[in-house]
């Protein structure tokens, strides 16, 4: 945690780190004195919702317009 913060900044900071820690395949392992219960649900609604929601998409780019060979009228 960096040092600037304050000690309950830290304690949400790592509450809010864990699930997705987790989530990445880590090993947490926190102090039972850090660890908050609501702090972390929090957390992992924020991340459940997240994920259900689709990624924005980006519009497919333009492509070029086609060029056709000039059509041969006979008379």
């Amino acid at each position: 945690m960096p040092d600037h913060l304050g000690a309950e900044e830290q304690k949400h900071l790592a509450n809010r780190a864990i699930p997705a820690l987790l989530m990445a395949g880590y090993t947490v392992n926190c102090d039972p004195e850090v660890f908050d219960e609501a702090l972390y649900q929090q957390a992992v609604h924020r991340l459940q919702a997240r994920a259900a929601r689709p990624a924005p998409q980006q519009p497919a780019p333009a492509s070029p317009p086609a060029h056709s060979a000039p059509v041969r009228r006979t008379p």
